[in-house]
């Protein structure tokens, strides 16, 4: 009688099978390429990508500041109309003043707004001349969460002035009830 080699594959050829398969391929190493710029022209790039930075970081501090000013002068409106005897001629006044300035300060949200975007444009330019691993490292946060991040606080910018002249609105009301007298 002869035995038939058997078909089956053996242990050792599985292992090896399902070695193959949960191993992973593995990741390239990371090469960084220099950027291919002379030095000086590295420096002027450098300088530019400063430069907008700090633009935008002072766009964005005149828009918080905007939004803090437009609610100082609503709170001190109501302080003047709550001290002195405010008539509904300048009740009416300070309403139109209010919403005047409401409107004033979102359009001053927006144009800062806007150069942000423009100084942001300038930065992706820069940073496509400079190394690989520069440009790794800036991608970690990604375009559109950065886009979501400044838009919702540009939002709540100007929710907090629209809330601010609603406020106002009602406070201007009763700061000019204080001085009518009763009516019975």
């Amino acid at each position: 009688m002869s035995v038939k080699p058997s078909k089956a594959p053996t242990k050792d050829a599985k292992d090896d099978k399902s070695d193959a398969k949960d191993a992973k391929p593995e990741k390239e190493a990371f090469v960084n390429e220099p950027s291919s710029l002379d030095e000086s022209t590295h420096r002027e790039l450098e300088l530019l990508h400063r430069e907008a930075s700090t633009s935008i970081l002072f766009a964005k501090s005149i828009q918080w500041r905007t939004v803090g000013a437009t609610l100082i002068v609503f709170g001190s409106l109501i302080a003047l109309a709550a001290l002195t005897e405010a008539g509904s001629k300048l009740v009416d006044i300070m309403k139109i003043v209010s919403i005047l300035l409401a409107c004033g300060a979102i359009f001053v949200l927006l144009m800062y707004q806007f150069w942000q975007v423009n100084e942001i444009n300038r930065i992706n330019a820069i940073d496509r001349h400079f190394s690989t691993l520069y440009m790794r490292i800036s991608r970690l946060k990604s375009r559109r969460e950065g886009n979501f991040h400044r838009y919702t606080i540009l939002m709540f910018m100007i929710l907090a002035v629209v809330i601010g002249v609603v406020v106002f609105m009602f406070g201007i009301d009763q700061a000019a009830q204080l001085h009518k007298p009763p009516q019975y």
